[in-house]
């Protein structure tokens, strides 16, 4: 045998990814999402353990996609399911007011006033707008490396 009997076990690190490499029905969605990729990768390449042979690493390595795979299905499942509920939550058309509850737009805008500031202030150019844009980047950059 080339690996430690241990790690093969009902309740060893590893045993999940071996059933998901082998028979994969048998694991419940609970049992995908609760697998940790991270600790079954450093499991299998980890160095306190002895080598394991290529056929039982590769196994395991199927395992751990497979695991990968099927979590990335639950998200976009959930991801699928949140952006429907949304769409119908803001559906056009579907607001229950009455007539005296509408009112008119000029009610809730703000109207366009031309101040003194507004004056002194540059005419706005795609060159000027460009390059506050490149200014607002270059500070969010700065501010991630600081």
């Amino acid at each position: 045998m080339f690996y430690s009997e241990s790690v093969l076990l009902k309740k060893g690190p590893l045993a999940k990814v071996w059933l998901a490499a082998h028979w994969e029905r048998k694991l419940s969605k609970a049992n995908f999402l609760q697998a940790n990729i991270e600790t079954s990768v450093g499991a299998i390449l980890g160095n306190d353990r002895p080598p394991m042979a290529l056929r039982l690493s590769g196994q395991l390595l199927l395992g751990v996609v497979r695991i990968y795979s099927r979590k990335t299905r639950y998200l976009l499942e959930d991801c699928n399911e949140a952006i429907v509920k949304i769409k119908m939550t803001f559906q056009p058309g579907s607001v229950n007011l009455t007539d005296e509850q509408i009112v008119s737009n000029d009610a809730i805008t703000l109207k366009d006033t031309i101040t003194e500031f507004d004056i002194l202030l540059p005419e706005r150019t795609f060159e000027t707008q460009l390059l506050s844009i490149i200014l607002i980047i270059l500070l969010y950059i700065y501010n991630i490396f600081k």
